[in-house]
C-alpha cells in the first residue's frame, strides 16, 4: 500500500514541478496575443509570472526533502 502513495506523491510533484510553469507560459502567450490586439490585461501578466514562480518554488521544495 505504501508504495502506490508514494508513487501518488511522485506524480503530485511532478505536477507541481512543470504543470504550473506551463500553464504560466501559456496564460502569459495568452495574455501577448490578447495584447497585440491592444488590450492589454496586467493581471493575466502577473498570474502568469505567479504560476511560474509557484513551480520553480515546488520545484526547490522537491529537491530539499530529498
Amino acid at each position: 500500500m505504501r508504495g502506490g502513495s508514494g508513487r501518488g506523491l511522485a506524480i503530485l510533484g511532478a505536477a507541481l514541478r512543470y504543470g504550473l510553469p506551463l500553464t504560466g507560459l501559456v496564460v502569459i502567450g495568452h495574455a501577448v496575443l490578447i495584447s497585440i490586439g491592444g488590450d492589454i490585461e496586467h493581471w493575466e501578466f502577473a498570474l502568469g509570472a505567479l504560476l511560474i514562480a509557484l513551480g520553480f518554488g515546488a520545484g526547490m521544495i522537491a529537491q530539499s526533502g530529498r
